[in-house]
């Protein structure tokens, strides 16, 4: 599986909006400068994260965006699947209808034990591990 640039772009940007769960809502703009994003890209990608009930718009001097969940209860999976779609290598793991060999095809079960390697990872991992490991990785870096 290759990630498209909006995927790993929209992930970055999930985290950035983690970062200040509860306490506020993250701007565009600051997202945008921080990640190194352009602001019509990221537009974009806000708006299928948000179409995926990911994320919501908070009005107002202090608004811009927030998880619509807390970052523990948002999987990568999750995130993956609002920016992609389908991780499935190929459309008759997830539909074998498609395909009048998929009960018989010995190629399916390895593209089936594939897709299900990849979904156990990204649904294994939320929100909130991003932000634990950034922290261990800022902890580590940390010098004086």
């Amino acid at each position: 599986m290759k990630l498209s640039t909006k995927c790993r772009y929209g992930l970055r940007a999930m985290v950035e909006i983690a970062k200040v769960y509860g306490r506020s809502a993250r701007k565009r703009k600051d997202i945008s400068k921080t990640q190194g994003i352009s602001h019509g890209y990221l537009e974009n990608i806000l708006i299928a994260l948000k179409s995926a009930r990911l994320i919501t718009t908070v009005r107002g001097a202090s608004g811009g965006f927030s998880l619509a969940l807390p970052p523990a209860s948002i999987t990568l999976y999750e995130i993956v699947g609002a920016l992609e779609g389908s991780i499935s290598p190929v459309e008759c793991v997830e539909n074998p209808t498609l395909c009048d060999r998929a009960s018989n095809c010995v190629a399916r079960t390895v593209w089936e034990k594939l897709h299900n390697a990849q979904k156990a990872v990204l649904t294994a991992l939320t929100l909130a591990d991003l932000l634990e490991m950034e922290q261990k990785t800022s902890l580590e870096n940390y010098s004086i």
